[in-house]
Parts: structure tokens; C-alpha cells; sequence
């Protein structure tokens, strides 16, 4: 598979499992059925309060590492862009690694698909930095 697909493919995957938090800033039903999901049927003003910085700064986050990765698709070199997928791998690891923690604990912060979407995700990189071609 073709390094610069690998890169396309993995950045739409991100777009998908920050959409959760990206709707959750344009819509106050979705926003308070995510927060009742974390923080029980009726939280505090402080816990909406933090959930909403919570979903603007990691939101903002996946946006930056998008355009990270699609610009890194004007890079021709294969051996750079294969360091790169490992690097977006050890990153995608970093970002998906604390909801699949609290998924094998048990208490789940993150809906099922998104966990999956991130480990998809992590392999994708990991699978362009070995295997890819340009």
C-alpha cells in the first residue's frame, strides 16, 4: 500500500473519532448526553465546564495532527515518510492509549468505535513504516 494513502486514510480515521467531541461543541443535546455518559445524569456546572475545554482542546489537537499528516504527504523521500509513519505511530499510541486503558479497567471514557478507530489507526502507521511504498 502506498505510504501517502496510508497518511490520507489515517487522518480521515482521526477526523472520525474526534467527531464525537467536535459535535459536542456545536450541539447541547449530544454535549450533555456525552457528559452524562462520564459524569453520571446530572452534573455540575464545574464538570460541563471542564468537558467543554476538554472537547475544544482535544479537538483542536486532532486538527493540528491532521494537518501534520496531510502535510507530510508532500514529502517524496519513502525512508523519511516511513520514519514519519513511525512517529505518528508512537503519537496515535500516546493518544488512543488512555482509553484503552480505562477500557481494560473496566470503565470505558470513550465509545467502543473510537477505541477501535485509534488501534486501526496505530496499525495503519505502524504497517506504513515497515511495509509501505511510495
Amino acid at each position: 500500500m502506498k505510504i501517502k494513502n496510508i497518511f490520507f486514510i489515517c487522518a480521515a480515521l482521526l477526523f472520525i473519532q474526534a467527531l464525537p467531541l467536535f459535535l459536542s461543541i456545536f450541539s447541547p443535546e449530544f454535549k450533555m448526553m456525552l457528559i452524562s455518559d462520564a459524569f453520571a445524569a446530572n452534573p455540575s456546572a464545574d464538570a460541563i465546564v471542564m468537558f467543554e475545554t476538554f472537547a475544544l482542546v482535544v479537538g483542536l489537537i486532532v486538527v493540528g495532527m491532521i494537518f501534520l499528516i496531510v502535510g507530510a504527504t508532500s514529502i517524496t523521500d519513502l525512508d523519511t515518510l516511513k520514519r514519519l509513519s513511525f512517529l505518528f505511530f508512537v503519537l496515535a499510541g500516546f493518544f488512543s492509549l488512555p482509553d484503552l486503558i480505562s477500557f481494560i479497567k473496566g470503565d470505558p471514557t470513550a465509545p467502543l468505535p473510537v477505541i477501535i478507530l485509534g488501534l486501526v489507526t496505530m496499525g495503519l502507521f505502524y504497517y506504513g513504516s515497515k511495509k509501505a511504498t511510495s
